[in-house]
């Protein structure tokens, strides 16, 4: 791994007054990893976004319950979720419905934090989490951070294919509004289009032109597996060795990924690490 020393750049533009706040959408059930994603909201700064808190939860047996009470709606817990500071407008919303639905509801999210578990209706009925769905097939919607530790994100590790799904992953990682203090490890894994190592550069260089203080780069060697490459195995003891509190991922790849299921590096990333994971957007 090397070190790339940036270059003094003006800090990006200061988004007009006018255009509407960035909005983090927090899936709460209430349950222990929720907790957890709340601290770990807490623990960075969202000047100028907007934080809703949605809780939703299945109708018991009986009539339907409307449109009023399906739809997410403002509510006053008896428990509300508070910030440490004011940096960030925070809004409860509650729903009767499929939690899952309620978030995809939310089609203007910026960014959507969950747990890896929770105790919800769908895991008691081995029919799948919510974050197995937000990180399925022909998705995330908006990029989705999968929480596992609270702490503050010092270091982070982006793993880039030079696919669009890589570069989708690049602005997730932009659009926080304080990456540009942390420690940012740019990960390729050579495949056979050879490709890896400008992709490598281009994140590199993008990265500085952000203002990201302090930026290194690795490219990285495939395990031959018959007619494709396993990349995963490759990029899961690439983290492992390098203990990030942050993986960046695509929803999917390009290159020797193309021989693997759609979106399997994305799936392994997010069931086979200890750390936090951000998946970008589907394009």
């Amino acid at each position: 791994m090397s070190d790339v020393d940036p270059d003094p750049t003006p800090s990006p533009p200061t988004p007009s007054s006018e255009s509407p706040a960035p909005r983090l959408v927090f899936g709460d059930d209430g349950s222990a990893a929720a907790d957890v994603v709340w601290l770990w909201i807490n623990n960075h700064h969202w000047p100028g976004w907007r934080i809703s808190v949605v809780t939703a939860a299945l109708p018991g047996i009986g009539a339907p319950v409307g449109s009023e009470r399906s739809t997410l709606h403002p509510w006053d817990p008896a428990h509300p979720r508070r910030l440490f500071t004011d940096d960030a407008e925070v809004e409860h919303l509650y729903a009767e419905t499929d939690p899952r639905l309620a978030i995809d509801s939310c089609s203007d999210a910026a960014l959507v934090a969950v747990g890896p578990r929770g105790h919800g209706v769908w895991k008691k009925l081995h029919m799948g989490s919510t974050t197995d769905w937000l990180v399925g097939s022909h998705r995330p919607l908006a990029p989705v951070v999968i929480v596992r530790s609270a702490r503050a994100t010092q270091k982070v590790l982006l793993c880039t294919d030079g696919s669009d799904h890589a570069a989708a992953g690049l602005q997730a990682l932009f659009d926080l509004p304080w990456v540009d203090g942390c420690r940012v490890g740019v990960l390729g894994v050579d495949d056979v289009n050879n490709r890896t190592q400008d992709a490598v550069v281009d994140a590199v260089e993008q990265l500085r032109a952000h203002g990201v203080s302090h930026v290194t780069h690795d490219v990285v060697s495939a395990v031959p597996h018959t007619a494709t490459f396993d990349v995963r195995s490759t990029i899961l003891a690439s983290i492992a060795e390098q203990s990030p509190d942050l993986v960046v991922v695509g929803a999917r790849g390009t290159g020797g990924l193309r021989g693997l299921l759609v979106g399997s590096v994305a799936a392994a990333v997010v069931n086979h690490t200890a750390c936090s994971v951000l998946v970008a957007k589907s394009s």
